[in-house]
């Protein structure tokens, strides 16, 4: 997949290929981690699961439902018709097990289309019943919050108007209101190869984004920082789950899936599970309790008393072992060096090139250790990835305040010039003396 980026936060432009492992290298305030972010919004914006839109669905019609009957019962009186009106309201509505008002199912794929017609028609009698109502203006507040109802409703999952929705929101979420970028002039924008861009205007502007069906990738997996690991009861609630860490969480707790026979990858499963157990000497496993553990020497460890490098591996290896990555599913790591110890950084970087290669998980990752990224290069020479190993530099403008992403992947020395201006450095204070 190739991913253009033009006035995008920091970065001024990028043109980055997605192909096996991507690493964007650079210092700190470089836009490495804008990419990661453009691209979670993308794939999670455009991939809409069932339980995320009928959990939103579903919170939508209960609130609304809930503000038509505290408007209607609220409304104080004004002569002995109100009273009549409002008496049968609650003997039709409230008081009927089978009213939208009482309810307590959910709104499922299966039902909607029945869903939709029951509550349509529970609200046009209301309208109906409260037309003879003296108070002007509940009147007008109960016709704006039933055609409300009835113009979101029927809303589709499949529908463009949702697609362009949780995109939006997805964006919202990762950028705030600065996706734009605040010192460069100019169209500010993301392509997706050519066929589909994302214009960010006044509001945004959709090419391409009618249909999900030619789309490169079914989900993301975004890690940020194994400190972001915690319990599941943090993230049980979080039905919509737009926020990388409790969407990394829920995927952490999904249950293991069963390998059999023509479970293709359940050997090379088992080697890159084997390999992360040699190094951290243990394993994590989620218990009776739903508890997640770290499990050594047949001894249960709590999360908070595991080290955060031995949490970085075990990340990949739940994730790994429950089947959540695969090769529709893009990871993007942001910085995984910054917890481990360099010979661990190295190790580190053999389980992603073997992780993209023998599982052929894309893989999009940004660094800024000279160990970790020259490990990454020569284990993808080692295990010839080369060709589908990528490395892009971020590197400031002149002016300070923007960015820009190059190809370096025919050469590196940019980025291993950059990331070492420490040790020239500390080697000038030293010849002080």
């Amino acid at each position: 997949m190739k991913l253009k980026l033009q006035n995008i936060g920091i970065i001024e432009e990028a043109d980055v290929t997605i192909d096996g492992i991507t690493l964007i290298a650079g210092q700190n305030d470089s836009g490495k981690s804008t990419v990661g972010k453009v691209l979670y919004a993308l794939i999670r914006g455009v991939n809409i699961d069932e339980e995320r839109f009928y959990s939103s669905k579903n919170e939508f019609i209960r609130k609304r439902i809930r503000d038509v009957r505290n408007l209607l019962l609220r409304t104080k009186s004004s002569n002995e018709n109100d009273d009549i009106i409002k008496e049968k309201f609650v003997s039709l509505f409230l008081d009927s097990d089978q009213s939208v008002f009482t309810s307590r199912n959910s709104i499922i794929r299966a039902d909607e289309i029945e869903f939709v017609k029951i509550t349509i028609d529970e609200l046009d009698k209301i309208k109906e019943l409260f037309q003879d109502f003296s108070n002007e203006s509940t009147k007008n507040q109960l016709e704006i919050l039933i055609e409300d109802i009835k113009n979101r409703i029927e809303i589709t999952i499949d529908s463009k108007d949702v697609l362009h929705y949780e995109l939006e929101e997805f964006f919202e979420k990762e950028f705030g209101n600065q996706i734009q970028s605040k010192f460069k002039s100019g169209d500010s924008f993301v392509q997706i190869e050519d066929d589909k861009k994302i214009a960010f205007k006044d509001t945004l502007h959709f090419e391409g984004f009618d249909t999900l069906s030619t789309f490169h990738y079914d989900d993301v997996i975004y890690i940020e920082s194994p400190l972001k690991l915690h319990e599941n009861s943090f993230v049980l609630f979080d039905k919509i789950l737009r926020n990388k860490s409790n969407y990394l969480n829920h995927k952490i707790y999904q249950p293991k899936k069963e390998q059999d026979i023509f479970s293709d990858t359940s050997d090379k499963t088992k080697k890159l599970n084997q390999l992360i157990f040699e190094i951290i000497n243990g394993a994590f496993n989620i218990n009776s309790n739903g508890e997640l553990k770290f499990k050594k020497q047949e001894i249960d460890f709590d999360l908070s008393n595991v080290a955060t490098g031995i949490k970085s591996f075990g990340i990949l290896q739940m994730l790994i072992e429950n089947d959540s990555l695969n090769s529709n599913t893009l990871l993007f790591l942001d910085e995984p060096e910054v917890h481990l110890h360099p010979t661990w950084q190295v190790k580190y970087a053999e389980i992603l090139v073997l992780l993209s290669k023998e599982l052929a998980i894309p893989i999009v990752l940004t660094s800024h250790s000279p160990y970790f990224i020259e490990a990454l290069e020569a284990y993808s020479k080692k295990y010839n990835y080369e060709s589908s190993t990528n490395f892009y530099f971020a590197e400031k403008n002149e002016d300070g305040l923007s960015a820009k992403i190059t190809d370096v992947t025919k050469n590196i020395s940019p980025i291993l010039s950059s990331i070492s201006e420490a040790f020239y450095t500390i080697q000038d204070i030293n010849d002080e003396d």
